[in-house]
């Protein structure tokens, strides 16, 4: 299996996307696991809201045309 360029900057964005919820999240004083879950569930979303754009010129979702 081979990752894409694509996949890996889609990962890669997550990735930062983890350590800055978990940090900000851990600034608090905040060490409970279910909140530092809860930070690794949210950080889903930039990446995912940057592939449902199909005009995002890094790793939009392609329509087909």
């Amino acid at each position: 299996m081979t990752i894409s360029k694509e996949q890996k900057a889609m990962f890669q964005s997550y990735l930062r996307s983890c350590l800055a919820a978990v940090l900000a999240v851990v600034s608090t004083g905040n060490y409970e696991p279910a909140d530092l879950g809860k930070a690794l569930l949210a950080a889903v979303l930039p990446p995912v809201i940057r592939w449902a754009n199909v005009n995002d010129p890094a790793f939009g979702r392609k329509t087909g045309k």
